[in-house]
């Protein structure tokens, strides 16, 4: 099973390293294929080559053809000589007559367009804008040749299109050798082939340069049907792992092959080490075994039975410590751990009869309120028995504002009962500060059953009443409107008081922003904590993208919106499990 699973890790790591390096391979070659194309359109746009091309078709005198021979041929050696890959250039015009420059010294021959193995292919030219030519050999004079690829492509007359001439570059092969980067420390990339195979199966290049140029090689489209990218195949009588990559830019292949028999070495390799590893792991078992019977077995037991008597409830076994290894260490960790479960039992107990405490502090103050509020009742029935009706409604709207307040404020109500808890503060305020400013109230009949936080609203009243119309003394406007907007709705309260300059405006908003660190800053702005309150109490029950946004200009008033998600409270108080809340009232 470990050699299987040691085998499939290999070659695991053998496709993903080869799959790199052939992508990147072929991407390299796609690239300087394009670098050559732009060569070709720059020879094509040549207007001296263009013109002389004409000429050539239009001319007899030989003096004149030897001219624009010439001319070509200088012109060619341009672009010939500045790229040292480059073997050489030809164009072959359409009336059996060639031109060409080349690297290699030696008298001119005389070629032919008929005679190039590509002729029968110039309709495919035609289609791909040119082809690439496997590797063939070019004689560089005396006894020397040099095996060159072959890019040909069709020149037409600017701008009419028709063909002049066909133009064939050979790139030495040996540039190939340049794009690929392979380490010879690293044992993978020793072991692996790289090759640039035609569909045909011809050899365009092999890194190990012995079978460039071949062709037939039997690695041609057949050999990888069964697996497009990696696999397995045997190749010349050998079983090799290999991974593909096809360019549709130049037509040809780039395979990786890495032999099987790398794999079984690196097996055999594991083996070895593993069975190294396996005797070294008995010699220190034997020893560690003989250090636990001896050094730490004996203070185990002894610290097991202590953790049995805390176990039953004794919180006074400690643990002597004596030097620094580890069963110290841990005697250490575990006498820390006695103190901290007597300190937690204390903590527990301590918070215990706090809790109490508070509870009986609660069901004592919750005496007041009830008291206070029967009064105020009691109030508005005596004013009303005598005829002082504006007492008993200043009663009676303090009486339903104060029930209104003590109802649990975790809990949303309908936005209907926050409209009727604003009305009874307004008409305290009324008959407090009488006609110096009005309230108009604009809500859809829709969203007055929407689901609101209790005291969101009102507090903003206030603070409009307070700072805002504090010093008119007559004309003040405050404007209470609901807007629904998609699947929440925006609470908007303005006023046409004093207003805010840019200063107190920004320090307000950076205080509410860093509401947690910044009370006192907070406490310091003209409409002090209570939109802190508010916005805290929105972000912490409904979440951070609901909130609170101010507006403001010195003269201009004060906006401040608060957007809420819309529900029906009805609705959404019946998923909520709960039919009504807990009133705080009596």
């Amino acid at each position: 099973m470990f050699d299987y699973k040691n085998v499939s890790d290999i070659k695991s790591q053998t496709f993903a390293l080869s799959d790199t390096i052939t992508r990147q391979f072929s991407r390299t070659f796609e690239l300087y294929v394009q670098d050559i194309e732009k060569l070709s359109v720059s020879i094509i746009g040549d207007s001296i080559i263009q013109n002389s091309l004409i000429d050539h078709y239009h001319s007899h005198d030989p003096v004149e053809q030897n001219e624009i021979e010439l001319t070509i041929n200088n012109r060619l050696f341009t672009h010939l000589q500045s790229r040292s890959q480059l073997q050489s250039i030809y164009l072959f015009t359409l009336d059996h007559n060639a031109y060409f420059v080349s690297k290699a010294s030696g008298p001119k021959v005389s070629f032919h367009l008929e005679d190039e193995i590509w002729y029968p292919r110039t309709a495919e030219i035609m289609t791909n804008k040119f082809v690439l030519l496997p590797v063939c050999e070019e004689n560089t004079g005396g006894d020397r040749r040099e095996k060159v690829i072959s890019f040909v492509r069709n020149i037409n007359r600017i701008p009419y299109r028709d063909t002049l001439a066909y133009m064939k570059i050979n790139i030495n092969v040996n540039v190939i050798n340049d794009m690929l980067v392979m380490s010879d420390a690293n044992e993978f990339e020793r072991s692996m082939r790289v090759l640039i195979v035609t569909d045909q199966g011809d050899i365009v290049y092999d890194d190990k340069d012995e079978l460039t140029g071949n062709t037939h090689s039997g690695l041609g489209k057949s050999a990888f049907q069964k697996s497009p990218h990696s696999g397995e195949l045997t190749w010349m009588g050998q079983r090799y792992l290999y991974t593909i990559e096809h360019s549709d830019y130049t037509k040809w292949n780039t395979v990786i092959l890495t032999p099987k028999d790398f794999l079984l070495s690196k097996q055999k390799k594991s083996q070895y080490i593993l069975a190294l590893a396996g005797l070294l792991a008995t010699v220190l078992i034997a020893f560690v075994s003989y250090l636990l019977s001896h050094q730490i077995t004996i203070p185990l037991r002894n610290l097991m039975k202590k953790m049995t008597r805390v176990e039953q409830g004794d919180f006074s076994q400690y643990m002597s410590v004596t030097g620094n290894h580890e069963i110290s260490r841990l005697s250490r960790i575990y006498n820390n751990m006695l103190d901290s479960i007597s300190r937690l039992i204390n903590e527990v107990y301590e918070s215990k009869l706090a809790e109490k405490n508070a509870q009986l502090s609660a069901l004592q103050a919750q005496i007041n309120p009830h008291f206070l509020y029967n009064t105020l009742n009691i109030m508005k029935s005596i004013s009303r028995v005598r005829g002082i009706e504006e007492v008993a409604e200043m009663s009676e709207s303090l009486a339903e504002l104060f029930q209104y307040s003590m109802k649990n404020l975790q809990h949303p109500v309908p936005l209907q009962e926050e409209l009727n808890h604003i009305e009874n503060y307004m008409n305290i305020q009324h008959h407090r500060f009488g006609s110096r400013f009005e309230l108009h109230v604009s809500v859809p009949e829709h969203l007055l059953h929407a689901s609101v936080l209790k005291l969101t609203i009102q507090p903003l009243i206030e603070n409009a009443i307070i700072h805002g119309l504090g010093n008119m003394k007559s004309g003040g406007r405050i404007d209470l409107r609901a807007i629904q907007n998609g699947s929440s709705f925006v609470i908007e309260v303005s006023d046409n008081g004093k207003g805010m300059d840019k200063e107190q405006l920004e320090g307000l908003r950076s205080a509410l922003q860093h509401a947690a660190h910044s009370s006192r800053r907070i406490q310091d702005q003209p409409y002090g904590i209570g939109l802190s309150n508010i916005r805290e109490r929105i972000r912490l029950f409904y979440g951070a993208e609901y909130g609170m946004e101010l507006e403001s200009s010195q003269g201009g008033g004060t906006i401040v919106r608060i957007t809420l998600p819309f529900r029906d409270h009805d609705s959404w108080n019946k998923e909520e499990g709960s039919d009504e809340y807990i009133s705080g009232g009596g």
